[in-house]
């Protein structure tokens, strides 16, 4: 008879999972979503990077990147790598500058009045030590009000409080 853990950890699906640290085999079946969804998202990137900046193409570009809908006052400039953006979660009056890169399978919330510099770089997956396809992620909040600086690296598991002010080329961990 299986735990209600192991109960739960059979019914979420593999985002879920990611999202919330259960370790996840690359390899296995459950994983092809994200492969798919991998796929997707690199064709509406390429679209979105490609396209002129503030013309119907880009804004068509990003909605399509977010899966239909890009977050409402979400301000972006291109170019940007994102490998899992349904795992964002994004405010009111969000802005991230150029050369953006999020790592965000394992869930990224980004609370309302941020503001993130160029070369930013935003990671919530690692991988377990003994089996590299192994994948092991841990969200990441960026509280409101915060400011990143220019080239600022942030680890899985980092949350950010409000209002703070992460200095250009940290790494914070």
């Amino acid at each position: 008879m299986k735990s209600f853990a192991e109960s739960e950890k059979t019914r979420m699906d593999v985002f879920e999972k990611l999202r919330s640290g259960i370790a996840v085999d690359m390899h296995s079946a459950e994983y092809r979503p994200c492969v798919e969804e991998l796929h997707r998202t690199y064709k509406a990137l390429h679209r979105l990077n490609h396209a002129e900046p503030l013309s119907e193409e880009q804004a068509a570009a990003l909605d399509d990147l977010f899966g239909g809908k890009a977050p409402e006052g979400l301000g972006l400039f291109t170019p940007v790598q994102i490998d899992f953006p349904r795992q964002m979660t994004f405010g009111n009056h969000v802005f991230i500058n150029h050369s953006f890169t999020a790592m965000s399978i394992g869930g990224i919330t980004i609370k309302d009045n941020v503001q993130i510099g160029p070369n930013v770089t935003i990671v919530t997956d690692n991988h377990d030590f003994a089996d590299r396809y192994v994948l092991k992620c841990r969200p990441v909040t960026i509280g409101e009000g915060a400011w990143i600086g220019a080239g600022a690296s942030i680890m899985p598991g980092v949350t950010i409080g409000d209002h703070a002010v992460v200095a250009g080329g940290a790494v914070v961990t």
